[in-house]
C-alpha cells in the first residue's frame, strides 16, 4: 500500500510539471540518453528517492529497483551530479508568479538555510529564498553548494524594494550598491560589520571628518525605549551613503535572558564578552538606507525588527 502511495503521488508531482520538461533534461545534460534510466521522468523518479523521500543512495537504488530495474548507489550519485541546472530550471518554471508591478512596493524577506544529506558530517548545500511578503509568493530561490555565502546580490530587485534580512547580510559595499539603485534595505545590525559614522541631522554629503558612531555610548545615555539616529555607512573604497538606526530596548527579563546567552556563547570559546556588548544585548537594532518617511516609525520599526 505504501510504495502504491508513493507510485500516485509521483504520477500527480509528474502532472505538475511543464511539458517540455525533458526537453529541458536533454538542453540541460541532464539525461543524454537511455540506459539504466530510460527516461527523463525514471532520473526524476530518482531525485525525488533521493531527495524527496530522504533516502540514502543505496536504499534509493533499491527502491528503483522494485520500480524498475538494477541500478547502482554510485551510478545514482553520478546522475543526481548532473542534475543541478535542471532541477533550477525546473522550479523557476513552477514558482509562482509575482503579481507587483514595477509601479507597486515590495516587500521581501531574504535568508539562507544550510541541508544535509542523510549521513552526512556536515552541509551538503545551501538554499536561498526571497518572499515577497506584500503578495505573500516566493520571489525567487537559489541552491548553491558549501561555498555560497548569504548575499543580497543573489535575488533580482526592482527600484521601490525594501529588503528585509538578518545579520548575515551586513555587507556594507552591497547595500549602498542597493541605495544607488533605488533598493533598500532593512537588516538586523551587526556592529562589527555595519562601519557607522555620525550624521548630523539630513546631511546628504557625506564629511571625512566625521567620527565613528559609539552606538553603546549613545544608547547608554538614554532615557528612551525606541531611537531612530541618522548614521553614515561607509564600505571599502571609500564609498559611504546615508542611512538610519533603529533601535528598541528590549524588556527587563528578555535584556537579562540575552546577556546569559551572551555570557554562555563567549564561555564556550574562553572569552568574556565587554561591558558594552553586554549592554548592546540588550537591544534590537537594525540599520536601513529607508528614509523614515516612508515608514510607520515606531510601530513600523518594532514589527520590522521582530521579523529580522
Amino acid at each position: 500500500m505504501a510504495s502504491t502511495a508513493v507510485d500516485l503521488a509521483f504520477e500527480d508531482f509528474l502532472k505538475e510539471l511543464p511539458g517540455d520538461d525533458a526537453e529541458m533534461a536533454h538542453a540541460f545534460k541532464a539525461f543524454a540518453r537511455p540506459r539504466k534510466l530510460k527516461t527523463p521522468a525514471h532520473l526524476l523518479q530518482v531525485v525525488m528517492l533521493s531527495c524527496g523521500l530522504d533516502q540514502a543512495l543505496r536504499p534509493a537504488a533499491g527502491s528503483f529497483r522494485r520500480l524498475a530495474e538494477r541500478i547502482t548507489d554510485t551510478a545514482i550519485h553520478q546522475r543526481l551530479r548532473a542534475c543541478g541546472p535542471w532541477l533550477k530550471a525546473l522550479l523557476h518554471t513552477l514558482l509562482p508568479a509575482t503579481k507587483s508591478t514595477l509601479t507597486s512596493l515590495r516587500l521581501p524577506i531574504v535568508d539562507g538555510s544550510s541541508l544535509q544529506g542523510p549521513g552526512a558530517a556536515g552541509t551538503d548545500d545551501r538554499v536561498h529564498l526571497a518572499l515577497d511578503l506584500t503578495h505573500m509568493t516566493l520571489h525567487a530561490v537559489d541552491v548553491t553548494g558549501v561555498d555560497g555565502g548569504e548575499s543580497l546580490t543573489r535575488s533580482p530587485w526592482q527600484a521601490g524594494d525594501i529588503v528585509l534580512a538578518d545579520r548575515g547580510y551586513n555587507q556594507p559595499r552591497v547595500i549602498l550598491d542597493l541605495f544607488a539603485r533605488d533598493v533598500g534595505a532593512i537588516v538586523r545590525l551587526n556592529l562589527t560589520a555595519m562601519p557607522l559614522f555620525v550624521r548630523p541631522g539630513e546631511a546628504d554629503v557625506f564629511d571625512h571628518a566625521a567620527v565613528r558612531f559609539d552606538v553603546a555610548a549613545h544608547l547608554c545615555a538614554q532615557s528612551r525605549d525606541t531611537l531612530s539616529l541618522p548614521v553614515w555607512l561607509r564600505a571599502s573604497g571609500a564609498v559611504s551613503g546615508p542611512g538610519w538606526l533603529h533601535a528598541v530596548r528590549l524588556p527587563p527579563e528578555a535584556a537579562e535572558g540575552a546577556r546569559r546567552r551572551c555570557r554562555q556563547a563567549a564561555q564556550r570559546k574562553g572569552r568574556t564578552p565587554r561591558e558594552a556588548t553586554l549592554f548592546l544585548v540588550g537591544w534590537v537594532m537594525a540599520f536601513t538606507t529607508v528614509p523614515p518617511r516612508r515608514c510607520m516609525a515606531p510601530r513600523y520599526w518594532r514589527s520590522t525588527v521582530a521579523a529580522g
